[in-house]
C-alpha cells in the first residue's frame, strides 16, 4: 500500500503560505515590494485592525491587463525574471511569483488594476485560494491590493497573530524603513483612518530621516557616502549619544532590499568600539550598493536575508564607511548646564569639568581613530593633590577607631587571608536582604576565633561585609577610588562612583517593588523628539505610563512634552532613562517592570557621586555603611566591579619579597 500521496492545492497554498505570511506585516511588504517593481512614485497603506481585518495598498504604477492580473494568482508566476540565470542578475525586488498566490491562499483578496492608456480596468476577487470573479471595473491607472480576513481559513495560524496594536507597530516600522530607503517614492501609511506617515519622496534622504525621526535625530546623524572596492555605502551614522538599547535603529539594505545580516552588524559593531558602554548599540541606517552578481537574495524565504560572495569586502566596506564619516566630526565632549544639550566633542574633558557628567560616559567617548595632541599645558587641567583637605593620611576617625579598636577583634586564618580576588568574586552570594554584622567594638572576640564554631556560622558574604566594615581608610587614588587596609592585611579599592550608584539604584528598585510610585511634576517639561513607531507605541500604553508616574502630552508629529516622571527618576535624567525605558520595553521584548527597572539604573547612574568629586571622611564612612546593607555591594548596576581586594602576599611577590 502506497504511503506517499500528493497534496491537494488547497493544503500545498496553505503551507506555501505560512512560509511567506508569517503576519499582515509580511502582506504589507510583499505588495509594497510588489508596488516598487511596477515603477510607482505615490504607494499608500491602509490597516485596520492590526491589518488582520484589512489591509488595503495602493500605488500608481504601470498597472497590467486582464490577462497578467489573472495570471499573477497563480503559483511561481512572475513578469520579474524568465530563465535561472537571471536569478543572478536581479534588479527587482521580488522575483518568485509566490506573493499574491500565498495572500490569497490565507485570505480574502480583491485586486484592481488599470494600465495607464488602457480604457477599463480589472478586478480580480480570490477567497482562500480559489478564483471567485474577475470583472472590468472603472479605476485609476496603477493597481490596489485589498486583504481582509487574516488566516480565516487557518485557525492554527490565527491564534499566534499578537494584538492589533502590535501587528500595527510592525507594519508601521517597515513602512519607516521603506522610507529611509526609497527616498524617491512617497508613502502614506493609514492606521484605522487616521493617517500616521506621510514622506515627500523628493529624493532627499534627510527629508525621509526628518519624517520619520524628526529634527533631533537629524541633527544628530552624519551622512554616509562611500566607495570601497566597488561597494557604495550609503546612509547615516548616528553619533554615540544617541545610540540605543536594542539593534532596532540599526537599519540595513542591500540594493534597497531591507535585510538582516551578522556581517554587517559586527562591522557596525567594530566601527563603534571604544564609543558605546556594553548594552547600548549605535543608531545606523546603510542602504549597500553591490553588484546583483555578487550575491544571493534567494537563501531566505521571507528574503529578509541574503549571502554575500565575499564578506570580508563587505565588512571592511561597512566598517570604513562609518570610520571615516565619523572621523570628520569631532567626538570630544563638549558639557552645558542644560543635560539635554550634550555633545560629545573631546575623549578625555577637563579635570574641572567632569564633575557636572557621570564617569561612564567619560569612559565610553573614546574613539578608535587617531587623535592629534592637544597643545595645552597639562599643569592647569590636573591640579596637585592636596591630601590635607581631602581623605588621605590623616584621617582621624579611621586611624583612631579603625586602625586601634577593630583590627585586634578580627583575627582571620591563614586560608581565609590567601583567597584571590577571583575566589571572591565567584562565591555565591544568598539574594536574601543582608544582616550586617555588630561593630567590631560590641562583637566579642570569640566569635571569630572558637575552634568549635561550625564553618556556616559566618556566610562570606557576611565575612566580607565584616571586613568592609573593619577596614582602615588610607587614602583616596585619582579623587576616584578609596582605598583601604583591612585587618587581615589586603587592599580594598573602591569605585566611588560605582557605589554610589548601586546604593541609589537599590533604594529606587525598593520604592519600586513596595509600590511607592509618587509622582513628580517637572518646573519645565522635557521635550523628546521619537521616530513615528515610537510615538504610536507610547501613545498606545499611555495608560501604564500614567499609572508608572509620567504625564505626557503630544507636541506634534514627532515631539512628546513629559510634565511629570515618577520620583525615583532623578529629573536630570529625564531624557535619558524615558528613551531606554521605551526601547527596552518596545524593541527588547522586556516587560514593562524590567523596562522601568532598567531606567532606574540609568537614573541612579546620573545621581551618583562622580569620580573625581571630592569625599570627607564623614561621606567615605556613610558611603560605606550603606554599601555594606545591600543586596549586592560587588558590582553596580551595569555590571562593573565596585570593589577589587588584592591581599598583601600579591603586592609583596610583585616587589619580590616571596617567590
Amino acid at each position: 500500500m502506497s504511503r506517499i500521496h500528493v497534496l491537494d492545492a488547497a493544503t500545498a497554498n496553505a503551507i506555501a503560505a505560512g512560509e511567506v505570511i508569517e503576519r499582515p506585516m509580511s502582506i504589507v511588504k510583499e505588495l509594497m515590494e510588489n508596488s516598487i517593481d511596477a515603477g510607482a512614485t505615490q504607494i499608500t497603506v491602509e490597516i485596520k485592525d492590526g491589518g488582520i481585518t484589512f489591509i488595503r495598498v495602493r500605488d500608481n504604477g504601470c498597472g497590467m491587463d486582464e490577462e497578467d492580473a489573472k495570471n499573477a494568482f497563480t503559483c511561481h508566476a512572475t513578469s520579474k525574471i524568465t530563465s535561472l540565470d537571471e536569478l543572478f542578475s536581479l534588479h527587482s525586488m521580488g522575483f518568485r511569483g509566490e506573493a499574491l498566490a500565498s495572500i490569497s491562499a490565507a485570505a480574502k483578496v480583491t485586486l484592481t488594476t488599470k494600465e495607464p492608456l488602457a480604457d477599463k480596468g480589472t478586478c480580480v476577487k480570490y477567497e482562500g485560494g480559489q478564483f471567485i470573479s474577475c470583472t472590468p471595473v472603472g479605476v485609476p491607472s496603477g493597481t490596489t491590493v485589498e486583504v481582509s480576513d487574516l488566516f480565516y481559513n487557518l485557525p492554527a495560524r490565527f491564534k499566534f497573530l499578537k494584538k492589533d496594536q502590535t501587528e500595527a507597530n510592525y507594519i508601521q516600522v517597515l513602512v519607516e524603513r521603506f522610507i529611509l530607503c526609497h527616498t524617491d517614492i512617497s508613502f502614506k501609511f493609514i492606521k484605522n483612518g487616521k493617517t500616521i506617515l506621510n514622506s515627500p519622496g523628493n529624493c532627499d534622504p534627510a527629508s525621509a530621516l526628518y519624517s520619520v525621526y524628526g529634527k533631533e535625530i537629524v541633527n544628530n546623524c552624519r551622512p554616509i557616502d562611500c566607495t570601497i572596492d566597488g561597494i557604495t555605502v550609503k546612509g547615516f551614522a548616528g553619533l554615540p549619544h544617541i545610540s540605543r538599547a536594542s539593534r532596532s535603529e540599526q537599519i540595513i539594505f542591500v540594493n534597497q532590499r531591507l535585510i538582516r545580516s551578522k556581517t554587517i552588524t559586527a562591522a557596525i559593531d567594530a566601527a563603534y568600539t571604544n564609543m558605546l558602554m556594553k548594552g547600548k548599540y549605535a543608531f545606523v541606517i546603510l542602504d549597500i550598493l553591490m553588484p546583483s552578481g555578487e550575491l544571493d537574495v534567494n537563501v531566505h524565504p521571507q528574503k529578509a536575508e541574503v549571502r554575500f560572495s565575499n564578506e570580508s569586502v563587505i565588512y571592511r566596506a561597512v566598517y570604513h564607511a562609518i570610520v571615516n564619516t565619523l572621523a570628520q566630526e569631532s567626538m570630544s565632549v563638549d558639557y552645558s548646564f542644560s543635560k539635554n544639550e550634550i555633545e560629545e566633542k573631546t575623549p578625555e574633558p577637563k579635570r574641572e569639568e567632569v564633575s557636572s557628567v557621570q564617569a561612564p560616559v567619560s569612559e565610553s567617548s573614546s574613539v578608535s581613530k587617531p587623535v592629534t595632541p592637544i597643545s595645552r599645558p597639562v599643569a592647569p587641567i590636573v591640579a596637585p593633590k592636596d591630601y590635607t583637605s581631602s581623605i588621605g593620611y590623616q584621617n582621624a576617625y579611621y586611624a583612631d577607631k579603625s586602625m586601634h579598636e577593630t583590627s585586634p577583634a578580627y583575627s582571620v586564618t591563614k586560608p581565609q587571608e590567601e583567597k584571590t580576588i577571583q575566589e571572591q568574586q565567584e562565591t555565591p552570594f544568598p539574594e536574601q536582604d543582608i544582616t550586617v554584622a555588630p561593630l567590631p567594638e560590641e562583637t566579642p572576640k570569640e566569635e571569630f576565633t572558637q575552634p568549635e564554631l561550625p564553618v556556616t556560622a559566618v556566610s562570606p558574604k557576611e565575612e566580607s561585609i565584616s571586613e568592609l566594615l573593619s577596614s582602615r581608610v588610607i587614602g583616596t587614588l585619582f579623587d576616584t577610588y578609596i582605598l583601604m587596609e583591612s585587618p587581615d592585611k589586603n587592599l580594598l579599592m573602591i569605585d566611588q562612583h560605582a557605589a554610589h550608584e548601586k546604593i541609589l539604584y537599590e533604594k529606587l528598585v525598593d520604592r519600586e517593588q513596595k509600590k511607592e510610585i509618587v509622582s513628580q511634576p517637572l518646573l519645565s517639561p522635557v521635550i523628546i523628539s521619537m521616530s513615528r513607531s515610537d510615538i504610536s507605541f507610547i501613545e498606545e500604553n499611555m495608560t501604564q505610563l500614567t499609572d508608572l508616574g509620567f504625564e505626557i502630552t503630544s507636541m506634534g508629529d514627532n515631539d512628546l512634552a513629559i510634565r511629570a516622571i515618577p520620583a525615583q527618576i532623578e529629573p536630570d535624567s529625564v531624557r535619558e532613562s524615558f528613551i531606554d525605558m521605551v526601547d527596552e520595553w518596545m524593541h527588547a521584548s522586556k516587560t514593562q517592570k524590567d523596562a522601568l527597572i532598567l531606567s532606574l539604573a540609568t537614573s541612579a547612574c546620573k545621581a551618583a557621586v562622580k569620580g573625581h568629586d571630592k569625599l570627607h571622611d564623614i561621606e567615605i564612612q556613610g558611603l560605606i555603611e550603606q554599601l555594606s546593607k545591600l543586596r549586592d555591594p560587588y558590582h553596580c548596576p551595569h555590571g562593573r566591579p565596585i570593589l577589587i581586594r588584592l591581599s598583601q602576599t600579591e603586592i609583596e611577590k610583585e616587589f619580590k619579597r616571596i617567590v
